[in-house]
C-alpha cells in the first residue's frame, strides 16, 4: 500500500517534469523562430521521457565539409514549416516541437544510431497525455518518396503525429509578386508598341510549326503530369545524391520533362536533318560526312533514351550501345 501511494504521489511530479521540460523546449523555438536546433545534450533531453509533447527531428549535414544536397533542400522547408506551427492556433492536446541535430554538433547521435547518410526524419510521439502511445522508440518518416516540400511533411506528421491542425500554406513572396507585375506591364508595352512586327511575325508558318513542335515535345515528355500531380523536380537519395530520374514508369520528376523533351528534340532533329538537309549537299564527301555524323547522333541518343528507360524499369529488354 505504501508504494502504491508513493507511485501515485509521484505522477502528478514526473507530469509536472513533462510540462516544464516543454515550456523550456517551446521558450527556445519562439527565440529561433519556431525550430529548435540540438547538441548531442539537448537530443537525449528533448526525447527523455516523460513526453507529454511530441517531438519531429531531422537530424541532418549542413556542414560545407560533407556537402549533403537532399540536406539543404529540406531544410529551409522545414524551417518554415516550424515557424508556421509555431504561430498556427492549436488545441491543448497538439503539443509539438520541431528540432533538428546538425551532424556537426551530434555526431555522437549519429554514431549511436548507426546513421551513415542523412537527412533521416524522426518523430517521437507522447509518453503521456491524449495522444500517448507505447512506443518510446522514434518512428522514422521517409521523405524520400513524397519529396521535402513543407506541404508534403506537414500532410505526413498531421495524420501519424495526430495534428489536425498542422497545416503549410506558403507563404506569398512579395518581391517575387512586384517581379511580376512589372514584368507583365513592361510585356504589355513592349507588345503594344511592337504590335505592327508582332503581327506580321505571326503570320509565318515557321513560328507556328516551331511552336507546335515544342509543345508535341514537352506534352510527349510528361508535362502535363506533372502539372496535375505537382511532384519535386529532383529526389535526394540516402547517399547523398540527387537524382533526376524517378523509378518506375508511375513516377516521375520535374527534371524528367526537361531531360526527355531535350532529347525527343535531338532524335527529332537528326532525322530531319538526314531526311531534307543531307541529301541537298552537293559535295559528296560533306554529304557523306553528314550522314556520318548524324547518323551516330540519332544512335547514341537513342541509346542514351533507352537507358534512361532501363533506369525507371530495370526490366527493359532494350539497348543499341
Amino acid at each position: 500500500m505504501l508504494v502504491l501511494a508513493w507511485v501515485v504521489g509521484l505522477l502528478p511530479t514526473l507530469a509536472l517534469a513533462g510540462s516544464v521540460k516543454y515550456d523550456k523546449y517551446r521558450s527556445i523555438a519562439q527565440r529561433n523562430g519556431g525550430l529548435v536546433s540540438l547538441d548531442s545534450a539537448g537530443y537525449d533531453d528533448l526525447i527523455a521521457s516523460p513526453r507529454d509533447y511530441s517531438v519531429s527531428v531531422v537530424l541532418t549535414a549542413l556542414g560545407d565539409q560533407i556537402n549533403c544536397g537532399p540536406c539543404r533542400i529540406l531544410q529551409p522547408e522545414y524551417a518554415q514549416l516550424a515557424k508556421q506551427w509555431h504561430t498556427e492556433k492549436k488545441t491543448e492536446d497538439e503539443d509539438h516541437i520541431f528540432a533538428y541535430l546538425d551532424f556537426q554538433h551530434g555526431a555522437e547521435i549519429f554514431q549511436r544510431l548507426g546513421l551513415q547518410t542523412a537527412p533521416t526524419f524522426q518523430l517521437f510521439m507522447p509518453t503521456e497525455g491524449p495522444r500517448a502511445t507505447k512506443k518510446t522508440s522514434a518512428d522514422v518518416i521517409d521523405f524520400t518518396r513524397t519529396g521535402f516540400q513543407a506541404d508534403a511533411m506537414a500532410n505526413q506528421l498531421r495524420l501519424q503525429a495526430k495534428l489536425p491542425s498542422l497545416k503549410y500554406s506558403r507563404p506569398v513572396d512579395k518581391a517575387q509578386v512586384a517581379k511580376n507585375i512589372a514584368l507583365t506591364l513592361s510585356g504589355l508595352f513592349s507588345t503594344w508598341r511592337l504590335f505592327p512586327y508582332i503581327r506580321v511575325a505571326l503570320a509565318q508558318r515557321y513560328i507556328w510549326s516551331f511552336l507546335g513542335l515544342f509543345t508535341i515535345l514537352f506534352m510527349t515528355s510528361g508535362y502535363m503530369w506533372c502539372q496535375i500531380r505537382r511532384p519535386q523536380y529532383a529526389q535526394g537519395g540516402r547517399d547523398g545524391q540527387v537524382s533526376y530520374i524517378a523509378g518506375g514508369y508511375q513516377n516521375q520528376l520535374g527534371a524528367e520533362v526537361h531531360i526527355v523533351a531535350a532529347m525527343y528534340g535531338i532524335l527529332g532533329f537528326s532525322v530531319y536533318t538526314l531526311a531534307y538537309t543531307v541529301p541537298k549537299l552537293r559535295d559528296p564527301v560533306r554529304q557523306r560526312l553528314a550522314i556520318y555524323v548524324w547518323t551516330g547522333v540519332l544512335l547514341a541518343m537513342a541509346s542514351v533514351l533507352f537507358r534512361v528507360f532501363q533506369t525507371k524499369q530495370p526490366g527493359y529488354p532494350f539497348k543499341i550501345f
